[in-house]
């Protein structure tokens, strides 16, 4: 397992304050406020140490309400809101300086057997025919800011590679969609707890961006500002990072401010293993 991957693991590790109560650190990744993914993962992290153990995560809903510092810890106030024969559903509420950033539910299941359908996955080009993201990210490091360089070219805990790369600083017109394949930069447990709170760290990194690519606009270009309001995640089936996933991603509105995209996960073998849905503010207001 490379360090980067063993850190990310660990940082979804949360320390128990109380029976419902979780503390976790924040990871800088250069953006100054805590990246959305990395609460999501902390707070499903948090649910998973209280539910009981034949129940799945199969769903989960986050409402962001304000930037997190990504220079001081989360708290993860856990609150049962169903305990039923086959359900259970949490509210966990992450806490910085007294305040609520953000609101997750998340509903688990006894697994069963039942009717079975799902999208057909694209027909797309293999990972090793798509862009690396770390290393186009190396090619642009004279054009980041020195401030936030080797945050951005440092080594990732994925392995990304993506059909579309837009330079975050001056964007050009894409079509509304991408396509990424990833799988982790090392070796990961099996564990489904440890593999679920991973993905929805890595859900939230494309979904903005995508809803971008129509308007010729990078997500770091002067008076761009991005931010996620909300993020839900059906988990589907079993998978494993250990090998390649495809996120395929489609955004069919903007409007208002705001960017709407769709995603779906599959693994190499075809099967739908998760869908999200992301909306977010997409403001530009270029300088005059």
């Amino acid at each position: 397992m490379s360090d980067v991957l063993n850190n990310l693991i660990q940082l979804l590790k949360l320390e128990k304050l109380d029976d419902l109560l979780f503390r976790g650190s924040s990871q800088d990744l250069g953006f100054r406020q805590v990246f959305g993914g990395q609460v999501v993962a902390q707070a499903l992290s948090a649910a998973q140490q209280v539910v009981p153990q034949d129940r799945l995560l199969h769903s989960c809903h986050a409402y962001f309400l304000s930037p997190g510092d990504s220079q001081h810890p989360i708290i993860y106030d856990v609150e049962t809101l169903r305990e039923g024969r086959n359900f259970t559903a949490y509210r966990i509420k992450a806490i910085q300086h007294k305040d609520a950033i953000c609101h997750v539910t998340a509903s688990f299941q006894v697994p069963e057997n039942g009717f079975e359908h799902q999208s057909v996955m694209p027909q797309v080009a293999a990972a090793d025919e798509f862009l690396s993201e770390s290393a186009v990210l190396q090619k642009m490091a004279p054009l980041i800011p020195e401030m936030v360089r080797d945050k951005f070219t440092a080594e990732r805990p994925f392995d990304i590679r993506t059909k579309y790369m837009n330079n975050p600083f001056q964007g050009s017109a894409l079509p509304p969609e991408q396509f990424a394949w990833v799988k982790a930069n090392g070796s990961v447990p099996l564990d489904q707890k440890i593999q679920k709170c991973l993905l929805a760290y890595f859900s939230d990194f494309h979904p903005l961006l995508t809803s971008l690519h129509p308007h010729s606009v990078g997500f770091l270009q002067t008076g761009m500002k991005v931010a996620t309001i909300d993020h839900s995640i059906w988990f589907h089936r079993e998978f494993d990072l250990n090998d390649w996933l495809l996120y395929a991603l489609e955004s069919n509105n903007a409007y208002g401010g705001r960017g709407l995209a769709r995603g779906q996960i599959f693994d190499r073998q075809g099967h739908l293993i998760a869908t999200t849905q992301q909306e977010g503010l997409i403001r530009y207001a270029p300088k005059a």
